[in-house]
C-alpha cells in the first residue's frame, strides 16, 4: 500500500511536466520529495512534490485489514523569487516586481490543479485511471520572505486524494517483465517513465529488492475416487446407510484411490 504514494508522486511529476505552461516556466525543475530548502542561488520557479499524511479505513466495519479505503495529502510546493539586476532577464522565470511574482505563482498553481484534475494528457489519464480515484479537498497556503536579500515566495498546494486499491495478482497469470516484482499501480506506470531519469531508475531499484512473482501453479494430478454402488430401498422411512450397505455385502462395485 505504501508504494502507491511513490506512484502518486512520480505520476504527478509526469503530469506537471506534460503541461506546456508549467514546462515553459519550470523547464523540468519538478522534484520528488526534495529535502533541501529553497534559496536565492538557484534558478526558479521550482516545484517539489511530496506525499504527506496517509489515512486508511477498512471498507467493511465487521472485517478489518486490507484492503483499506486509503487517502493521502498530495503536496505541491511552488517556489519563486524576484530577480532584478544586470542580465536578470536571462534568468529562467524572470520577474521584477512582487506583483509579477505572485501572479506567476498563481498561474503555476492554476495550471497544476487543471492538469491533475482535468488534464487530457496521457500522463494525466494514467494518474486518474490507476492512482488517484478522487480529488477530495484542496488547500493553498502562501509563504514569503526577504531575509536572504532576495524576495522568495512559496505557494503550498495540498490536494487530499483518494487512492485506488491495488488489485490482487492472479496466481494463474502472474505478471512478467522488467517491473513484474513491483506492486500495482507502480508496475503499470514504470514502463511509461523515460529511461535514464529518476522515476524509472527508482522503479528498477525497487524491483530488484522485491521477490519475483511465483510461477503459476501446475495442474493437480487426479488421484482417484472412492465409489460405492448399492441398491437402495425407495422408502422415505429408510434413508440410505452406507455403513449398513457395506456390512451387509450389498456393494455392487468399489473403486479405491490408488
Amino acid at each position: 500500500m505504501s508504494l502507491i504514494r511513490t506512484a502518486a508522486r512520480f505520476q504527478t511529476i509526469e503530469v506537471l511536466n506534460a503541461d506546456p505552461t508549467i514546462d515553459g516556466l519550470v523547464q523540468g525543475r519538478v522534484y520528488d520529495s526534495r529535502i533541501g530548502v529553497f534559496d536565492h542561488r538557484e534558478p526558479v520557479p521550482v516545484i517539489v512534490v511530496t506525499t504527506e499524511e496517509t489515512k486508511g479505513e477498512a471498507w467493511d466495519r465487521q472485517n478489518g485489514g486490507l484492503p483499506f479505503r486509503t487517502s493521502c495529502d498530495l503536496v505541491i510546493e511552488i517556489a519563486m523569487n524576484v530577480v532584478a539586476g544586470p542580465d536578470d532577464q536571462q534568468v529562467l522565470g524572470y520577474v521584477a516586481t512582487d506583483s509579477e511574482l505572485e501572479a506567476y505563482l498563481d498561474l503555476i498553481e492554476e495550471r497544476a490543479i487543471q492538469a491533475l484534475t482535468a488534464g487530457d494528457t496521457a500522463p494525466a489519464a494514467l494518474l486518474r485511471e490507476h492512482v488517484v480515484r478522487r480529488f477530495g479537498k484542496l488547500a493553498s497556503q502562501r509563504f514569503a520572505t526577504d531575509q536572504t536579500g532576495e524576495k522568495l515566495a512559496i505557494h503550498l498546494l495540498t490536494l487530499t486524494v483518494d487512492l485506488f486499491d491495488p488489485p490482487a495478482d492472479d496466481i494463474f497469470d502472474p505478471p512478467t517483465g522488467e517491473f513484474a516484482a513491483l506492486p500495482e499501480p507502480l508496475r503499470t506506470l514504470a514502463p511509461h517513465f523515460l529511461p535514464g531519469l529518476g522515476p524509472r531508475e527508482t522503479c528498477q531499484l525497487l524491483a530488484g529488492k522485491l521477490p519475483a512473482p511465483l510461477p503459476p501453479p501446475g495442474p493437480t494430478p487426479f488421484a482417484g475416487v472412492d465409489l460405492v454402488l448399492a441398491p437402495q430401498v425407495l422408502d422415505p422411512a429408510s434413508p440410505p446407510d452406507r455403513a449398513a450397505d457395506l456390512a451387509a455385502g450389498r456393494t455392487i462395485g468399489l473403486a479405491a484411490n490408488p
